[in-house]
């Protein structure tokens, strides 16, 4: 049963796709959250009337200063926590607290779960229970979530009997079966689907089913974001939950702990990871049909089932696993329509193999193998000029830089057009241009305005 919103938040932060993960899970936790991009926004919002518990303010702002914010809020007896990913240590703490009324201060990255609870506690409300850790569901033995089939929902899965079929993608107009049951008798994240995204009530739950799932909360649509900006949100947050993205009736979901990629699933049949190991060359047909009879037989996951039969061992299949997921969220890469959501993260069973994708090389790898250099022209035309980020999710020590790439951030400082940035390095246009495109798409380079004005970025106190 959802409670009763606990508290009303403002959240501050120009980042939105951040933003809408921090409003999504304040919501999750009961509370009334809305999110504002800017200084003059949030000041718009403290109208007569309106009542706001607490504040969430980012002192990094691109039109007035975050000590400003902190001061109106402070005039309206409103409590607020500030967060930086550029002004960091114990100086700008202690600024942000002493000078100008915060009652916290956390630098970026952090950990989502501690923002919320800071929160609460400056609102005054009382905190909501922590999560429980992840759990071995020994009992649930019967039901087979294959770690290696995750990557596709158990219900939309050929028979076994057909796995030697060709590949097969889901038609639009077919129904996803298993999927309209509120407590179906799998636990896989999909089951609220009916809900979620219709707004239609679900079937009644079956006799045997198990326990509830997280909600979904809807977010917002793909075409003013993308994927890849929504996986920095998660790493810059540190956060541990599930993505949710649709496009048309092709259904993904993206796992996280510590904002680092764990696992994915998807509604395509063809993605399953049999499938995927055929188009790796790793089995063919013939195999995939013994692979499948094995698994039936014994009761194993098809991963399992292919190391029984001397097919893979178990740091193959990891890797398998891994570059799996890498393909199913570049295939996400291209999309600018749909929608996303977000849940907190449901306790995992402890016998899966856990995986831990870092979506900074992810986002990289993945522009250079979809982009093609038509689309790279129309997205980095030759007279843009990019600049550093003051706060990117990303520190440069953990992205793995080639020479070249190195080379293009280093020169990208905001004097030098593309044109100019390509001619300075010994590359093809492609992946140069694929370089550039990945740097901005994970944040770490940015497009300023021409000439400064009121909503240029400013500091927050100096």
């Amino acid at each position: 049963m959802v409670r009763p919103p606990m508290a009303r938040l403002l959240i501050v932060e120009d980042n939105h796709e951040l933003a809408s993960l921090i409003v999504s899970s304040a919501q999750g936790r009961g509370h009334d959250a809305r999110a504002v991009h800017t200084g003059e926004a949030a000041l718009e919002a403290l109208s007569p009337g309106t009542r706001w518990d607490a504040a969430l303010v980012d002192l990094l702002l691109p039109d007035i200063r975050g000590s400003e914010v902190l001061g109106a809020l402070r005039a309206h007896g409103i409590p607020a926590i500030a967060v930086s990913g550029v002004y960091k240590g114990d100086r700008f703490a202690q600024e942000a607290v002493q000078i100008h009324g915060a009652r916290g201060f956390f630098e970026k990255p952090f950990e989502l779960l501690q923002v919320l609870e800071a929160l609460e506690k400056a609102g005054g409300v009382e905190p909501v229970p922590r999560a429980p850790p992840p759990v071995d569901e020994g009992a649930a033995q019967d039901v087979l979530l294959d770690d290696a089939d995750l990557i596709v929902l158990e219900e939309l899965m050929p028979t076994p009997e057909d796995a030697g079929s060709p590949m097969q993608a889901i038609p639009d107009s077919a129904p996803l079966p298993g999927l309209e049951s509120e407590e179906p008798a799998l636990p896989l994240p999909f089951a609220h689907r009916g809900k979620v995204w219709s707004g239609e009530e679900a079937s009644p739950a079956p006799a045997k089913a198990r326990r509830a799932l997280p909600e979904w909360s809807l977010a917002g649509d793909l075409k003013d974001t993308s994927v890849a900006r929504l996986l920095n949100a998660y790493y810059e947050s540190r956060h541990h939950g599930e993505l949710k993205l649709r496009q048309g009736s092709v259904l993904k979901v993206v796992y996280f702990e510590s904002g680092r990629i764990v696992y994915a699933a998807s509604n395509l049949a063809h993605e399953r990871f049999g499938r995927f190991c055929v188009r790796r060359g790793v089995l063919d047909e013939a195999k995939l049909a013994q692979v499948a009879a094995v698994a039936k037989e014994q009761g194993l996951r098809t991963g399992e089932a292919m190391i029984r039969l001397g097919l893979l061992d178990a740091g193959r299949r990891k890797q398998l696993l891994e570059e799996q997921v890498r393909e199913l969220l570049w295939s996400t890469f291209p999309w600018t329509e749909g929608a996303y959501g977000f849940s907190a993260m449901r306790p995992q069973r402890a016998d899966l193999v856990k995986l831990s994708v870092f979506p900074g090389d992810l986002i990289l790898e993945g522009v250079e193998k979809t982009e093609t250099l038509v689309a790279l022209r129309q997205r980095m035309s030759t007279g843009r000029r990019l600049f550093p980020t003051a706060d990117p999710p990303y520190g440069l020590h953990e992205l793995k830089l080639q020479g070249p790439q190195a080379l293009l951030l280093a020169y990208a400082d905001g004097s030098k057009t593309v044109e100019d940035l390509l001619a300075l390095v010994d590359v093809s246009e492609r992946q140069a241009l694929a370089t550039l495109r990945g740097l901005e798409l994970l944040g770490v380079l940015e497009e300023r305005p021409e000439t400064p004005s009121r909503r240029h970025r400013i500091s927050f106190g100096l």
